[in-house]
């Protein structure tokens, strides 16, 4: 049972700073009231995207409870959680802790920074290794455990494409990312139904529509507040042909 209340204190990281000199400031505003313990972004925001060339930071806030109380364990008091090493991160990012040791005593709020610049496209599930140290009924416990709540994700900047207006043919969205709106254009050789579909990366389709293209150059804009921010697939179908390209949605 004491596993339980240690892995829910993991759950915490993905984490980082480039240099063993910079600070971050913890804000755990994302913790609903009440609770103890807590870590933002949570898993639902998850980490920011990544393009790869772009320089990229990314803050990980800890708020560590100093019991086992909101989990029915009031006996088990929290000494730290110690963060050893995070796997999977893309290359050109790193990550160090404030403070240096990686040592985020119980009852605090602590951070972390992920930063660099990414160098090749990426989506891996990152693997956060630790060793949670607690005291239960006064004798000293501990556990190394893993955790993978987020994944690191990095695309490929948008390149400037030129349709060809000779076939059916579709650009990249842009901007992509994008909060706010986005533009797909594409060609058509005569006046035909398009289906236009979105997929997440489950396959799932989260949106669907139909309409009638014109001879020469269409435009398709995109809402991001329809989705929630990730990244996503997207298809345009001109009869038997089907063109698919990826988009990411950064925000509302």
């Amino acid at each position: 049972m004491i596993k339980k209340l240690l892995v829910s204190f993991v759950l915490i990281t993905n984490l980082g700073i480039v240099s063993a000199f910079a600070q971050c400031t913890p804000n755990v505003s994302c913790v609903p009231p009440g609770k103890t313990y807590g870590i933002c972004p949570d898993s639902a925001t998850g980490m920011a995207i990544g393009t790869v060339g772009v320089p990229y930071t990314q803050t990980m806030s800890f708020m560590i409870p100093p019991d086992g109380t909101d989990f029915g364990y009031s006996f088990a008091t929290i000494v730290s959680i110690d963060i050893n090493s995070v796997d999977s991160l893309a290359p050109g990012l790193s990550y160090v802790c404030s403070p240096s040791t990686c040592v985020f005593p119980g009852n605090t709020n602590q951070c972390l920074i992920i930063t660099g610049t990414p160098t090749q496209v990426w989506n891996h599930q990152v693997t956060v290794n630790a060793t949670a140290h607690a005291t239960v009924f006064g004798s000293p416990t501990t556990m190394p455990q893993t955790n993978k709540q987020y994944r690191s994700i990095v695309v490929a900047p948008s390149s400037i494409e030129t349709l060809d207006l000779s076939k059916f043919d579709v650009e990249q969205n842009a901007p992509n990312p994008f909060t706010g709106k986005s533009e797909i254009r594409f060609s058509s050789v005569n006046n035909t139904d398009i289906n236009f579909k979105i997929f997440n990366l489950l396959g799932s389709v989260v949106y669907d529509n139909k309409f009638k293209a014109e001879k020469g150059v269409n435009t398709i804009n995109i809402e991001a507040n329809l989705f929630a921010p990730g990244v996503y697939m997207y298809s345009v179908k001109n009869g038997d042909q089907t063109i698919t390209k990826r988009m990411i949605v950064s925000g509302k």
